[in-house]
């Protein structure tokens, strides 16, 4: 259920951006551009890459060093797997104590963006999430789902 509100988030964020760029070029086109739209595109543009990044880790789609592992010898494939694992939680779970300590920052001195006038720790919430989100997925992708372990190991990308 988390998955298919990180799907429904992904495609609003998309349209929104999509929606802000056409704004900014018909405004431009007539003489005038809105200074909110390029600030929302790109705090958007933000966002949507990193929950798509988690759920690119969800479904295991991100690009791997599969060439050592398929020349190698078997019980390298399996600790590749552990170190995949254990790889990308350490790396989001820093990224996650950065984030959280950035938006607890952002809080305290009370931030917020010049055109939209948004509270700063509300545009570094969803790096937060999706920081979150990407340790779980590559915890639920090794050891919970036979699946998606099995797509890992053999290096296949998943359509």
């Amino acid at each position: 259920m988390i998955w298919k509100a990180v799907d429904a988030l992904l495609f609003v964020g998309i349209t929104a951006m999509l929606l802000s760029l056409a704004a900014q070029m018909v405004s431009r086109q007539m003489g005038a551009s809105l200074p909110w739209t390029e600030e929302l595109t790109r705090f958007l543009f933000m966002d949507t890459t990193f929950l798509g990044m988690a759920a690119g880790f969800r479904a295991a789609v991100h690009p791997r060093v599969n060439f050592a592992v398929a020349w190698g010898p078997a019980w390298l494939k399996h600790v590749s797997m552990h170190l995949y694992a254990i790889c990308g939680t350490v790396f989001f779970s820093v990224l996650l104590y950065k984030t959280v300590e950035l938006m607890l920052q952002q809080y305290a001195a009370g931030e917020s963006s010049p055109a939209l006038g948004l509270k700063m720790f509300l545009v570094t919430l969803p790096l937060v999430i999706s920081a979150a989100l990407a340790i779980v997925a590559h915890i639920t992708t090794v050891y919970f789902s036979p699946y998606m372990r099995r797509r890992i190991l053999e290096g296949e990308m998943i359509a």
